[in-house]
């Protein structure tokens, strides 16, 4: 018989201009939780990406149960309040909830996606048989949840390499943006690209493309 399952979810690339973002769940029983903090597991955005690598390739031999969800820039177009829909925050709620009622631990502690974390405990609402808590920065405060933001940010980081020279995809990163100026400049924008984003659609250059949001 399995000890207590407990869990950490987290996401990466919510704030991107390109690529999907990635929600992932990482469980482990809680006897084993000390494992993690003897590999150095800590938030991802404390660690250098070869590090980030090492520590998934050892995460995924641990035998714990991981689970990701890629979230398409459609999906997350369609979702914007821009667009009608509900806002990204309600999408990566429900997300996390799909996650959770596939695996059900027994516990499960999340990287609030509000600064009130329970507001987020208040739209997720309860899951039967599961008890869910919502931690602002919960990623640098449990080492389930950082094992959690590896995954997802590693798997990000892999998905958005595969686009090309297009740097990290957030608008912080002066090639991202380099690279969107050259597509505004082309007068086309790949699936990759979030179109309900302000810094794409506020370019009136790309108003033909943008017809619908």
């Amino acid at each position: 018989m399995r000890g207590r399952l407990i869990a950490g979810i987290d996401e990466a690339g919510r704030g991107s201009l390109f690529g999907p973002m990635v929600v992932a769940l990482f469980a482990i029983e809680g006897q084993r939780l000390r494992e993690l903090s003897e590999l150095g597991v800590r938030d991802s955005k404390a660690l250098t990406p070869r590090a980030r690598e090492q520590l998934f390739d050892r995460l995924r031999c641990m035998g714990a149960l991981i689970r990701e969800r890629y979230v398409s820039p459609e999906v997350i177009d369609n979702s914007s309040k821009f667009r009608g829909g509900r806002g990204l925050n309600e999408l990566e709620l429900k997300v996390m909830r799909d996650l959770i009622e596939d695996v059900k631990p027994d516990v499960v502690y999340i990287d609030s996606p509000y600064r009130n974390a329970r507001r987020a405990s208040e739209l997720m609402g309860s899951v039967r048989g599961v008890r869910v808590f919502f931690e602002v920065r919960a990623d640098a405060k449990r080492s389930v949840v950082a094992a959690a933001s590896i995954v997802a940010k590693v798997l990000r980081d892999r998905a958005v390499t595969q686009l090309g020279e297009v740097g990290s995809g957030y608008p912080s990163d002066p090639k991202t943006i380099k690279h969107l100026e050259l597509l505004i400049s082309s007068g086309h924008l790949p699936e990759y690209v979030r179109r309900s984003w302000k810094t794409v659609r506020s370019d009136s250059r790309l108003d033909v493309f943008l017809e619908g949001l």
